[in-house]
């Protein structure tokens, strides 16, 4: 197998298939990583846990991070529904060429946030300084679980660490 900058599940199927000589075939093999994947998040994300990875590569958490005030971070959802309504209201959105209009952008105004740790500090992988833990995003990934679930429960935030 030949060095590549991102690997993925059909990548490590066919290392499975092909050097470890597995006998699982390929569908079964995703549904496998799917629900594996899928345990370690709910578990990471509801329950606070941490998951340590093996093979010196550390662990996956949740850290919660105080806010930094001086970089305002737009809530693209409140945003969004508040400039909807603005426009079925029938006002004019703000435009910066002419400085008028109703500006619409909501900022987020909660102490801190939350997002998704690799523990790189205590892992012994070469050059991890080029690695990068990146979760899922889009509708059904691991980002928009974690913002659903903080929603969800008001207290979500106590189970995680604190930066």
């Amino acid at each position: 197998m030949s060095l590549k900058s991102t690997y993925n599940k059909k990548d490590i199927y066919e290392f499975y298939s092909g050097t470890l000589e597995g006998t699982i075939d390929r569908k079964t093999f995703h549904n496998l990583c799917k629900d594996f994947n899928s345990a370690v998040m709910e578990e990471i994300i509801q329950e606070g846990k941490e998951f340590s990875m093996g093979y010196n590569l550390s662990s996956i958490s949740i850290l919660r991070i105080d806010r930094d005030w001086s970089k305002k971070q737009i809530d693209w959802e409140a945003s969004k529904k508040y400039r909807k309504e603005l426009l079925d209201e029938g006002e004019e959105l703000y435009n910066s060429e002419t400085g008028e209009g109703i500006k619409w952008f909501i900022y987020h105004t909660e102490k801190w946030y939350c997002r998704f740790y690799w523990k790189k500090k205590i892992c012994s992988v070469p050059n991890k300084s080029v690695y990068r833990f990146k979760p899922t995003g889009g509708k059904l990934g691991n980002k928009t679980k974690l913002k659903k679930y903080m929603k969800k429960d008001d207290l979500a935030y106590t189970k995680y660490d604190k930066e």
